[in-house]
């Protein structure tokens, strides 16, 4: 028979061993796999039963067209999301593509291919030369033309060589390189225009640092440390509140920073999520998106709410998908699926959320 005091001993190492599962549940991140609803494959046909490289997204959200950087394909995929399926159209091709930036009030389209150039698509319906490459311009450097932003305002687009440490700035209506700056160290990743400053800023991921350029001087402003190991890939800035959600790709302390670009400092820190590319910022919805397809709980797609900036929750994704974009019409979010066998983009209906 157990004895009384032994019985009291045993009992107490349950409560004990329950609070500590308790408290791990609490602290392991939250995979909300019914917060967003799959739909179907988008298909590539030139592509299907092949393992694509993709990769940046974007959207024409008036046109509803979406626009691929394919390695694949070599070249820049366009799909329809007129409706919630997005159907594919044509590739223009370019050379394996990566970043690609939509410049509406230009009607043209930019993007970063391998052989270190920006190629650049003219998209006016109007235009006898629609959906083909008018220019392509070489940056000088040794590798790839990578991710890339739009400032409407001064009409440049701002493009970074991620391994040469070059960013090129070009003049969207002419379809120059009017400026360059050079040595600007390793791992730069992600442009951002911010309409809220007129600033353009650019993280690294090597240097765990955040860029500022002013476009209308074309000058470096300053390079500011982050402070915390964010190692950031990607950048997306709420202009209302000049505040920007910092993709940390660091695996071993995954997270996701909020970053305040009048202070230059972190405000807060996510542990939810993390270990991953691009992110973006959705003002109809005030959702940040975040593709965390390194996150060592598995691949998501984390979803932000603003005002204040809050966690909701994680849509399970794929290894791979470190893109996003989101069609603010059918409220359908769009990534990567990079999975053996299945090139195309995987897509999620996201219902209304609590914000």
């Amino acid at each position: 028979m157990v004895s009384l005091r032994r019985l009291h001993a045993l009992r107490s190492l349950g409560f004990i061993f329950a609070g500590l599962i308790g408290l791990l549940l609490l602290t392991l991140p939250v995979i909300a796999a019914d917060m967003a609803l799959p739909l179907p494959h988008v298909d590539i046909p030139p592509i299907a039963g092949k393992t694509g490289s993709f990769d940046i997204i974007d959207i024409d959200q008036a046109g509803h067209l979406l626009y691929l950087g394919d390695r694949t394909t070599k070249g820049v995929d366009i799909f329809d999301i007129s409706s919630p399926s997005a159907r594919y159209l044509q590739t223009v091709p370019t050379g394996p593509a990566n970043g690609v930036q939509v410049a509406k009030n230009v009607n043209k389209v930019f993007a970063g291919t391998n052989d270190s150039s920006v190629a650049i698509i003219d998209v006016n319906p109007a235009s006898p030369t629609r959906n083909t490459v008018i220019a392509k311009l070489s940056t000088g450097g040794k590798k790839r033309t990578d991710e890339m932003d739009y400032d409407p305002r001064e009409k440049k687009l701002y493009a970074a060589n991620s391994d040469d440490g070059i960013v090129s700035v070009i003049d969207a209506v002419k379809d120059t390189i009017i400026k360059q700056f050079k040595d600007l160290g390793p791992g730069l990743e992600q442009p951002r225009y911010n309409p809220g400053d007129g600033m353009m800023y650019m993280t690294s991921s090597e240097q765990n640092a955040v860029f500022q350029f002013d476009p209308a001087k074309d000058v470096m402003v300053k390079k500011y440390d982050v402070g915390v190991a964010c190692d950031p890939n990607g950048l997306a800035i709420n202009p209302a509140t000049n505040q920007g959600l910092l993709g940390c790709s660091n695996k071993k302390t995954p997270m996701a920073i909020l970053w305040d670009l009048k202070t230059h400092t972190a405000v807060s820190t996510y542990t939810q999520v993390g270990a991953g590319d691009m992110a973006f910022y959705y003002p109809k919805e005030n959702l940040y998106l975040f593709a965390a397809s390194n996150f060592p709980a598995g691949p998501a797609l984390a979803v932000f709410g603003g005002s204040p900036v809050h966690w909701i929750g994680n849509i399970p994704t794929a290894a791979g998908s470190h893109a996003l974009g989101f069609d603010e019409t059918n409220h359908v979010i769009y990534t990567l699926d990079q999975r053996p066998n299945s090139a195309g983009l995987m897509a999620f209906w996201l219902p209304e959320l609590p914000k």
